[in-house]
């Protein structure tokens, strides 16, 4: 029989969330002006759309899992993803598909 207070499912020991992308800021005012200079011209390259999908513990909030997106397309594939194994996954499992100790 299994305890209650075990977990079922990643998704109870861990949190998801799309994150900006962590730049100093001499890189955030470039990112802006790339993408600023990029959209006058007809382009599309959103350097300050990127971000990080990120996987938290949430006992104390401790960033275990952070995988680099290239937009928002990339990143709702990404997320939808790992949304779907937190809710499929038991932790140890979800642990060794990504390869945290």
């Amino acid at each position: 029989m299994t305890s209650t207070l075990e977990p079922m499912t990643a998704g109870e020991v861990y949190s998801l969330a799309l994150e900006p992308r962590r730049r100093a800021r001499w890189g955030r005012v470039v990112a802006g002006a790339l993408d600023l200079w990029c959209a006058t011209t007809g382009g599309r390259f959103e350097l300050t759309g990127e971000g990080d999908v990120v996987v938290r513990r949430r006992s104390d909030g401790h960033a275990e899992l952070r995988v680099p997106t290239g937009g928002a397309e990339a990143a709702a594939v990404l997320l939808d993803v790992v949304r779907d194994q937190l809710d499929t996954m038991a932790p140890d499992e979800f642990r060794a598909a990504w390869g945290l100790p």
